[in-house]
């Protein structure tokens, strides 16, 4: 019989060598400079595996972070690491995973479950839907040399101060549903985490960008890559403070259009690449639905949720298969003085599955354009007016991997 449950310091090597069959890794345990823990990794107790007796079938990391929603800072579990042995597959081990840890969340107070799928549909029958697309878009370097380089940049390598960086991104994530505050863990390990490589051996750079008046605006981190023929400024992370932040860590580029032929960014689909160039014919873009999201609390993310001006009201049952505290209806009122929030038995104006609910909630689409989708979960019976006021669209941004 399996056993559910969270790891212990001496079940990580275990973890690690899933990871190498699973994705593709290589890494020799046989070395003890390779098994010693990393003190920038997560807690043991931030994975769970799934155990017949001391061997280890599957495993998943369930990271805790804190996400921005809707000017909250709300708990988020990020999902990453799933992996399970070739010889486990098809046995149920990470469904079972899902069936003790979303429960357990609910109850420790998270608000929202997020992950970057292998497949998408295999994770809706956990409850998660698409939160989150991307513009991977490719610039000709030297098209970008219209952005003229002001101010300063400095470059950050690891070992230091990260304090500005860090005001960066707080002020860039303030309005970003799903924007992760890199300062929440102890001892600075986001930022350690996001610095570390040494640019000579990594090809990492991240560059502070500073305005003529000397204030801190904005900070790029790119790579640089070498592929199919091209070499490239493939760029990980761009966060500013307003419009001129953006275009003073662009202008990095034109300066480098002589060593590199592309510009490549897999960027946020709030900001219009097409601003960037004089000729937008230059500019090529593919959408990727990358991350996917599911409500842990539904009352709570329904009370922190924006709210439209005025006041208002609506009932709306929600059905969730893996987490039996959210099934039901809730009465919602909102007015001046903020969202009240109850159990009620009244006919609902909208039913609808914890996807659906994950997508509306979060901004992902309006109630209008997830009528259109043909995955089954929603239906409006009234109050549309009001529906389509609480229910719209807000920028999205996933600022972490994992």
């Amino acid at each position: 019989m399996t056993e559910i449950r969270r790891l212990e310091t001496e079940d990580l090597l275990q973890f690690y060598r899933i990871h190498t069959i699973v994705y593709n890794q290589r890494r020799d345990f046989s070395k003890e400079e390779n098994q010693k823990i990393d003190p920038l990794e997560h807690p043991p107790n931030w994975a769970w595996g799934s155990f017949d007796g001391k061997k280890m079938l599957a495993g998943m990391y369930e990271l805790e972070f804190l996400m921005r929603f809707d000017e909250h800072s709300v708990k988020m579990s990020g999902i990453g690491g799933v992996g399970t042995l070739p010889e486990a597959r098809k046995g149920g081990h990470v469904r079972r995973i899902f069936e003790k840890l979303l429960p357990e969340a609910y109850e420790k107070g998270v608000i929202f479950s997020n992950l970057t799928p292998f497949s998408h549909d295999f994770y809706r029958k956990f409850g998660y839907e698409t939160s989150c697309a991307r513009n991977m878009v490719t610039i000709h370097a030297g098209d970008l040399s219209e952005i003229k380089m002001k101010g300063e940049f400095v470059h950050i390598l690891p070992g230091d101060d990260t304090s500005l960086l860090n005001e960066i991104h707080c002020a860039y994530i303030a309005n970003i549903n799903h924007g992760i505050h890199r300062d929440y863990w102890p001892d600075n390990r986001g930022w350690k985490r996001f610095t570390r490589e040494d640019p000579c051996a990594s090809g990492y750079y991240t560059y502070l960008w500073k305005d003529e008046t000397g204030k801190a605006r904005s900070y790029i981190k790119y790579q640089d890559v070498m592929g199919d023929g091209d070499h490239n400024m493939s760029v990980t992370e761009l966060a500013f403070t307003d419009m001129k932040g953006l275009y003073g860590a662009l202008s990095i580029t034109g300066g480098l259009s002589a060593q590199f032929e592309n510009f490549k960014w897999m960027m946020p689909t709030f900001i219009d690449p097409f601003d960037f160039i004089g000729d937008a014919w230059s500019v090529e873009t593919e959408f990727k639905p990358r991350d996917m999201t599911r409500v842990v609390n539904v009352k709570k993310a329904l009370e922190l949720m924006r709210r439209p001006e005025g006041e208002g009201e609506y009932i709306i049952e929600v059905q969730d298969e893996n987490i039996s505290a959210n099934t039901g209806k809730y009465h919602v009122q909102f007015g001046p003085d903020g969202t009240k929030v109850s159990p009620t038995q009244k006919d609902e104006d909208i039913c609808c599955d914890i996807q659906t609910l994950s997508q509306l909630v979060t901004g992902y689409r309006t109630l209008d354009n997830a009528l259109y989708s043909r995955q089954e979960g929603l239906e409006v019976y009234g109050n549309e007016k009001t529906l389509r006021r609480v229910f719209t669209q807000r920028p999205q941004h996933v600022t972490e991997y994992f």
